[in-house]
Parts: structure tokens; sequence; C-alpha cells
């Protein structure tokens, strides 16, 4: 501590300094207030004060201190005096302690160390709400920055195709501050945007050679971050490195999640396609199943009209062959199995359409046609 010792009698300012021997300490003594105030470019820490001085008391002398400004100075009263009323005047004029002459050495050495624990503390307390505002101050600023990395991924959830979405990105690096360079790629596609608006053969050139590079690479001012469909560049960091490492993180995420979306729009076009082809195979299914049962519908009025001229002319040849009733019999049992085995064979057909009917069905519900059967 910077510790001032103020009294007229010389001995007590010996006695005092005696007893103050932390060699760390820095001690000065002055003969009267006056003296003590003239020397406050650099205050101290600590002031031993008496109260009985000429021409200026020590009640006056810490009176002025606290006028001028000087509240964090510690100040122990050293007098003769033990009334109420010189305790209570020092207490409003600032005093922290008092000490009462005659004293005992060791009593100075315990209320200095009294005080120099209370600065200590107070150090360390005030150390600490520093900290504690700089933690405050950066958490705020990174939900800020984060806050646009928020609003670049809800955008982009509504971004249909590459354009959009790297229009997004610059709004957000132009809410950073930030110049940047992007590469998207969708399937063999390579599509390049800056800032400053098209991009030239060098900025082209620099992000085609920046696909070779790490995850997330620095050099300088610079900064590369590389995701399966996007290249970012970054073009001027700034000097507060601080910054620069909850940019990396932000600018990390949002790489990434404009990677996602293009990925995820990659899958819906894909899905898409499909979607078409089953489309077109359902109405080729419903064309050639309506076919079928047409088809199906002649050959069984077909078979209908062969099967009663086939009876008809059967039972006109049993006429003029003169056949016996035996033998009539005989073909005539030949003649129902083969209509059995024809009919069987129609209630094949309609199986089959049965089945084509249930796949068309399960082919309406996977595209959500909805469409009547």
């Amino acid at each position: 501590m910077k510790i001032s010792v103020v009294d007229d009698d010389s001995v007590l300012r010996m006695i005092i300094v005696d007893q103050l021997n932390d060699p760390r300490d820095v001690i000065s003594e002055f003969a009267d207030g006056k003296s003590l105030l003239a020397e406050m470019d650099v205050a101290p820490d600590l002031i031993l004060l008496d109260i009985e001085m000429p021409e200026m008391d020590g009640i006056a002398v810490c009176k002025a201190l606290r006028d001028a400004g000087q509240d964090q100075i510690q100040v122990i009263f050293v007098s003769s005096h033990d009334d109420l009323e010189t305790r209570l005047a020092a207490y409003a004029a600032g005093a922290r302690d008092f000490i009462v002459k005659p004293f005992e050495p060791e009593e100075v050495t315990a209320k200095v160390n009294v005080v120099r624990d209370y600065l200590k503390r107070k150090a360390e307390s005030s150390s600490n709400f520093e900290y504690a505002q700089h933690v405050a101050f950066t958490a705020m600023s990174s939900l800020g920055e984060m806050g646009v990395i928020m609003q670049f991924l809800r955008r982009s959830f509504n971004c249909l195709d590459a354009d959009g979405i790297a229009s997004a990105m610059l709004e957000a690096l132009t809410q950073y501050g930030l110049d940047s360079l992007i590469e998207l790629r969708t399937g063999d596609i390579r599509q390049s945007y800056a800032a400053s608006g098209e991009c030239t053969p060098m900025q082209r050139s620099i992000l085609t050679h920046t696909q070779s590079l790490e995850r997330i690479f620095r050099f300088r001012s610079h900064l590369a971050i590389n995701y399966p469909n996007v290249t970012l560049v970054i073009l001027n960091l700034p000097a507060d490195e601080e910054l620069v490492g909850r940019l990396r993180d932000h600018l990390a995420v949002l790489a990434e999640g404009a990677s996602a979306r293009i990925q995820s729009l990659e899958i819906e076009r894909l899905h898409a396609s499909r979607g078409d082809g089953i489309a077109q195979v359902l109405a080729d299914l419903t064309q050639t199943l309506h076919e079928i049962e047409q088809t199906q519908a002649t050959s069984r009025l077909t078979a209908t009209e062969v099967d009663t001229h086939y009876l008809q002319d059967m039972t006109s040849a049993f006429a003029r062959l003169g056949l016996t009733d035996s033998q009539e019999n005989i073909l005539t049992d030949l003649a129902q199995r083969t209509r059995m085995e024809l009919a069987k064979l129609r209630e094949v057909d309609g199986s089959a359409s049965d089945r084509l009917r249930s796949i068309r069905k399960h082919l309406l519900t996977l595209v959500g046609a909805g469409a009547p059967l």
C-alpha cells in the first residue's frame, strides 16, 4: 500500500512508521495537513492522520480530501481526544477508524492490516465485477450475432434455389460488416456470388482454390469455410481477435446451414421427380387396366356367344348323326367339362384384373392423388 503518516509530532511519526514493517509498502511522512494536500498528485491508499495540528486540523484535512473527490482514500484518525463529539466529527468527515493516543504500537499494525485486507477484497471484487461486465457484454454481443444466424436459417427454409440461399447468406454477412465470396454447388452446377456483385474470374479462381483447403482455414485477415455444397471466403476479418473467434463459430453455422438447405432442395427435387414418375406409371397403369377390362368384357361376351352356338350346333349334330343315348351322353359330358375349364380360365383373367386394381389403389395412396377408384 501507499501510506501517508501526518502528525506534527516527529516522535509519534517515527513510532507509527516503525510499526509499518511491510517492505512492499511505500510510506511518506508529513508534519501538517497542508503539506499532505499539496502532494495529492499520487493519492495514498491509507492516511494515518492526527487531529490536533497547527493551521489546519485533521478533521478539516479529511473534509478537504472528500470535497476534492478523494473518497477512495482510507483515513484512520490518531488523536488524544476520546470524547464522543470528536469521534462523531471524525466519522462525519469520512474517517474509517480511530486510534486514541497514547496507543500500543501493535494496535496500529492491527488496524492497518484490517485496511490492507479490505482494500485487497475490494480490488478483487472490482476485478470480478469488471470481468462479469466483460462476460455479460460478450454474451449480449454473441446473442446479437447469433440472432443474425437464426434469421438466416429461418429465411433459408423458404429459399427454393441457390440464388435465394446466396441472397440470404450475403444479407447476413453484410450485417456482420464482412466482404465475402460464396460458391454454391448443386449436382454438377457451380454458382458463384460476391458481396460486391457478379464474381470476377479472379474471385472464381480464389473460390476454386479454396475448396482444396481444410474445413476452416484462416490466412491473416481472410477466412475460408468449406462444406459439401458451400464454400465461403471472408476477405476482411476484423482486428478484434475475440470477435473473430465468435464470428468463426457463427460463420461455420451459416455455411453448414446453407449446405444442408441445398442438400434438402436436391432431395426435394429427387422426390418430386420420382413422384412425377410414379404419377406417369399410375396413368399408364390406369389406361392399361381400362383396356384390359374392355378386352375381358368383349372376350366374355364372345365366349358366351360361342358357347351358345356350340350347344346348338352339337344338338343339331346329334339328330343328324343318329347317335345312341349313350354316345350323346358321352359327348355331352365332354362338352360340359370343356365349358367348365373355359369358365375357370375367365375367372383367372378376372383375378389378374383385381390385382392390378389393388396395385393402382396403393399407388394412388403413395402419391396422395385421392382420386376415385
